[in-house]
């Protein structure tokens, strides 16, 4: 069934021939037509006025004897004068049955009834009345019999006799061609409005044919002695010669039909013969090359035609095109295991890229530090890092490589540990930035160079010391109003040698927020080729909730739209936490409840769940410190600092006890005998499950334990 249906080019010859020779029948059929009522039309016109003007001639010329002394007289004067006569005494009732609407024979005999005495159908008057009236019959009889001769030729209906009423616009009926048993029948001396109005008729001395309803009706005035006395027309009907056209028309469509049909089989055998034959021959060298493709062994196939048109120039075509495949499908086999293995490679590439930097948050006494990456590409031109120097101090840098894929990545990864080697040393921001421009620019062969932000926080001083190697200003959000930081600028990493670089710092208050980033986000741009800018970022700082980076970059991909990104996108952001310091000097278990209300007030309106295991958490350490840390210890003393961020807790316990590393005690069996238990190392236990984080390192010689704990909602 499939077959059936499907559109060859034989169908479509043979639909596209029929409908042109359907629609040239259609043309033919309506001009044909529209011919053949014009002529019709006029030979209509033509026939009322000449029988009209042949029956003035006669009805002009028509003389009678009106007494019995031969006296002579024009009938058509000699019987309007009688006829009207009749009218103005009768008139109302003459106008009432003319429109009768009752029995036929009714209005006939009124009429005949009416016209009978100037006829001479009665003798009231006498034998020259009688002889008058007629001799007025005669003629009469004469007269209608011409009209009924005259009304003979194909298409006339009927013709008519009258005169024009003018003061009371009637036509008065005189004479009838039709039988006077017909309904349609006109009696002597009945009127009717003329339609159309009869003005310009009355008005005119010439004939004329007017067109009504489809038929064709003439309007001649009867002159005698210079006056109009009646007027004579002559009715014709189209009717009749609708079927004679009706037999022309379909009979020139049998003839155009069947000789489509003839043409159409024609063609379609010719066109098979030079055209279908050949495009199927084409289509199957297609096929069979198109199968050679699947089976994996390619080589051209020749078509075989043999003609010499335009149809073996395409076979020619089609053919060397088929050798020009198979050499770019060979070329582009090569060419696709090089691009796989080198995407393998690259994969692999972009996976230790991302592996070489930090993937979690860095929190570290009241400072807070997250990231964000977003390549352009598989492997990108960006880095970050940051970590607690060994000075207690911690440092991070952003970065941005000039130039794209993998020669930028490679002197991302250079730069990055030169960077990150000198921040171990404890070197000043300034100085890892003079030091790493003159490691980057030996050996530099292809010109990269590095826009970098380096910055060292110390916490004891809350003081962020930095230096701005050619790179964007960082925004400073504090109290709901960002500012741009670092107006100065050096340049940038490995473009010159022994270049001086200057610090610039700022003192970081409790809630402040540094936002850094790389130009892959002010210089995003959209379909219009608009910029993301600086304005957009200030306003998506100020205005971020929750996770501020991924908020950014929300509002930099929803400006973007349908946009591509064309540079990696990089940012870092620097909390300096709200925190809180408590100081327990001797601590006692009566301290707990007290401390918990206080670090509950500091947390308050996140998930009451979380809250309560970080009572927990509080709970067990001080229960802890209490018990084991401070044997021996003249002058105990516990410090708490808690710090909140987006959510996310920060504790940390501050104690000069003795130096113990509470993460290395084991876990305890809490499946075996209690008796055989070994005493402690259950609420350090408890605490490391509910926790989501816990670190520890001596700070100045004292225990420094911090703990992380996440209040949202999971």
């Amino acid at each position: 069934m499939k077959n059936i249906f499907r559109p060859t080019i034989s169908k479509k010859i043979f639909i596209l021939t029929a409908a042109l020779s359907v629609a040239l029948i259609f043309v033919s059929v309506t001009v044909a037509s529209a011919i053949f009522n014009a002529r019709t039309n006029n030979e209509a016109k033509s026939v009322c006025a000449t029988s009209s003007e042949n029956l003035r001639e006669y009805l002009e010329s028509y003389e009678m004897i009106v007494d019995s002394n031969s006296a002579m007289a024009n009938f058509l004067v000699y019987y309007k004068q009688k006829i009207d006569g009749i009218y103005r005494e009768n008139f109302d009732e003459i106008v009432e049955m003319s429109y009768f609407d009752g029995d036929f024979a009714d209005k006939k005999i009124y009429f005949n009834d009416l016209v009978a005495n100037i006829f001479g159908e009665t003798t009231g008057g006498g034998f020259g009345m009688f002889y008058s009236g007629l001799s007025l019959k005669n003629a009469y009889t004469e007269v209608v019999e011409e009209m009924e001769r005259m009304s003979s030729i194909d298409g006339i209906i009927s013709c008519v006799v009258y005169y024009y009423d003018e003061q009371n616009d009637y036509l008065v009926y005189l004479c009838d061609s039709i039988s006077e048993t017909t309904s349609a029948y006109n009696f002597p001396c009945s009127v009717d409005k003329p339609d159309p109005p009869f003005h310009d008729i009355a008005t005119s001395n010439k004939t004329g044919v007017h067109s009504v309803d489809g038929s064709y009706t003439s309007y001649t005035p009867i002159n005698i002695d210079g006056e109009t006395v009646a007027y004579v027309s002559f009715y014709y009907s189209v009717d009749y010669v609708v079927s004679a056209e009706r037999v022309f028309l379909w009979t020139l469509i049998g003839i155009m039909l069947a000789a489509t049909a003839v043409i159409v089989v024609i063609y379609l055998l010719l066109a098979n013969r030079f055209f279908v034959k050949n495009v199927r021959k084409l289509s199957e060298s297609a096929r069979a090359f198109s199968s050679r493709m699947d089976g994996g062994e390619l080589s051209p196939v020749d078509a075989d035609i043999r003609t010499h048109d335009e149809i073996k120039d395409l076979s020619d075509d089609f053919f060397a095109l088929q050798k020009k495949v198979v050499e770019y499908s060979d070329d582009i086999a090569k060419r696709t295991a090089d691009d796989e293995r080198m995407r393998a490679e690259l994969n692999i590439a972009s996976k230790i890229q991302i592996q070489s930097l930090p993937d979690k948050p860095l929190i570290a006494g009241d400072m807070r530090i997250s990231s964000f990456i977003r390549p352009a590409k598989e492997v990108g031109g960006d880095l970050f890092d940051y970590f607690v120097t060994d000075n207690g101090k911690i440092f991070f840098v952003i970065a941005d490589v000039s130039g794209k894929g993998v020669p930028a990545a490679l002197y991302m990864m250079r730069g990055k540990e030169i960077i990150r080697y000198c921040a171990r040393t404890g070197m000043s921001a300034g100085k890892i930035a003079e030091t790493a421009n003159s490691e980057l620019c030996k050996n530099n062969i292809e010109g990269l160079f590095i826009t970098a932000f380096i910055g060292i926080y110390d916490e004891k001083e809350g003081e962020l010391t930095f230096a701005r190697a050619g790179h964007e200003q960082p925004y400073l959000l504090r109290e709901g109003v960002a500012e741009k930081i670092g107006e100065e600028s050096n340049f940038v990493l490995g473009a010159f040698d022994n270049m001086p670089f200057v610090e610039d710092s700022i003192r970081l208050k409790q809630g402040d927020r540094v936002l850094l980033y790389t130009d892959g986000l002010n210089e995003g741009i959209n379909g219009d080729f608009e910029e993301f800018g600086y304005d957009r970022i200030k306003e998506a700082f100020e205005n971020s909730d929750g996770d501020v980076l991924l908020s950014v970059y929300e509002k930099a991909v929803e400006f973007a739209g349908d946009a591509e990104q064309f540079d990696d996108i990089t940012m870092l952001l620097i909390e300096c936490l709200k925190s809180e310091a408590i100081t327990l000097l001797s601590p006692t278990f009566e301290d707990i409840p007290a401390l918990t209300d206080k670090i509950n007030a500091f947390v308050g309106g996140f998930d009451k769940d979380k809250i309560s295991e970080l009572d927990v958490i509080i709970d067990e350490m001080v229960n802890n410190y209490i018990s084991y840390a401070f044997e021996g210890v003249k002058k105990p003393q516990l410090d708490i600092g808690i710090s909140l961020s987006c959510g996310v807790a920060q504790l940390t316990f501050t104690d000069n006890g003795v130096l113990f590393d509470p993460l290395q005690v084991d876990a305890p069996d809490v499946e075996g005998d209690l008796s055989d238990r070994p005493f402690g190392g259950l609420g350090i236990s408890i605490v490391k499950s509910l926790a989501d984080k816990m670190t520890y390192r001596v700070f100045e010689g004292k225990n420094r334990l911090t703990i992380i704990k996440d209040l949202n909602a999971n």
